[in-house]
């Protein structure tokens, strides 16, 4: 199929000493299926061999630029897009790859439907600690989104999402760069599209890999979910304007977290803390901790029983 009239993919690859995964998803980007697309890596002054994998790849495509981001992936990622000349902007971490068909399955279903503004493919969870695998599905797009999103957390992630640059520049939306939102910035990025309205599409395909390993942000835990905490106290109390409640609709987030945290303890067999972390949450707020904990049992027997 001839992709050189379809829309320009502007790939954003931030990355910091990460050469050999650089490698592993430069190539993954190089052998896609829809070739209509441009590479922007953007390296925090990497000390590793960054330069020479990039290097390595006599592609015109790909791009380097170098930024001093802090320990601020907002500010490599900003710097991606604000470097973009894509009609879409595609968004790899460098410790992630896609499958070939990632962005063809993704363009198609935008060529489908020209009002959307994201599009979202699913990805295979990989711990490189152990080798265990499991599926990430994310989505689903419903009404009321934005609120959604705040009251029952992500269902978004950053290597699987594809965005139009045309909404982003309308709504002057870029990930913000708050320290107290490392981590996070992702989760946030969304809540500012959905908060503009954003019409989201996910695709039930696994089209790509997000590993996890221990030099990771993702995997400093406790760092993580304290910004998650940042960023839903920000939506909450300083952006969200469909309930004036303010400290209702925070009791009811904060009930879903303590419900998280509550789970994390019974899988390392802390059942103290994990009940006690339960009490806390049905204190926060009684009626959203019942129907919360209902509604994912029942997506789990949903998902048990194959419908």
């Amino acid at each position: 199929m001839d992709y050189i009239n379809q829309p320009l993919v502007s790939v954003v690859i931030p990355t910091y000493n990460h050469a050999l995964f650089l490698e592993r998803a430069l190539k993954s980007v190089i052998d896609q299926t829809y070739s209509n697309w441009e590479a922007i890596v953007v390296d925090n002054h990497s000390k590793d061999h960054t330069d020479e994998v990039v290097a390595s790849f006599p592609d015109n495509r790909i791009k380097l630029l170098k930024i001093h981001n802090h320990g601020s992936i907002a500010k490599s990622r900003n710097l991606g897009i604000n470097n973009a000349t894509g009609k879409w902007i595609a968004f790899l971490d460098s410790d992630d790859l896609w499958y070939k068909e990632k962005l063809a399955l993704s363009i198609a279903a935008i060529l489908k439907n020209p009002a959307l503004d994201a599009c979202s493919t699913n990805e295979l969870l990989v711990d490189s600690s152990n080798n265990v695998s499991k599926p990430l599905h994310h989505g689903p797009f419903c009404n009321n989104f934005y609120k959604t999103l705040l009251l029952e957390g992500n269902r978004l992630s950053p290597s699987a999402v594809m965005v139009k640059k045309e909404f982003l520049d309308e709504h002057q939306i870029l990930f913000r760069e708050n320290v107290e939102f490392i981590t996070a910035e992702d989760f946030d990025f969304w809540l500012l599209m959905a908060e503009k309205n954003a019409n989201f599409y996910f695709i039930n395909s696994i089209q790509g890999e997000y590993t996890i390993h221990q030099s990771n942000a993702s995997g400093k835990l406790e760092f993580h979910l304290n910004n998650v905490k940042n960023v839903l106290k920000n939506h909450i109390f300083h952006r969200q304007i469909f309930t004036n409640d303010k400290k209702s609709l925070w009791n009811a987030v904060h009930s879903r977290l303590l419900i998280g945290e509550s789970r994390r303890y019974f899988s390392s067999k802390n059942y103290g803390l994990a009940i006690s972390t339960l009490l806390q949450a049905i204190i926060k707020s009684p009626l959203f901790t019942t129907s919360y904990s209902m509604k994912k049992i029942l997506n789990r027997l949903d998902l048990t029983s194959g419908n």
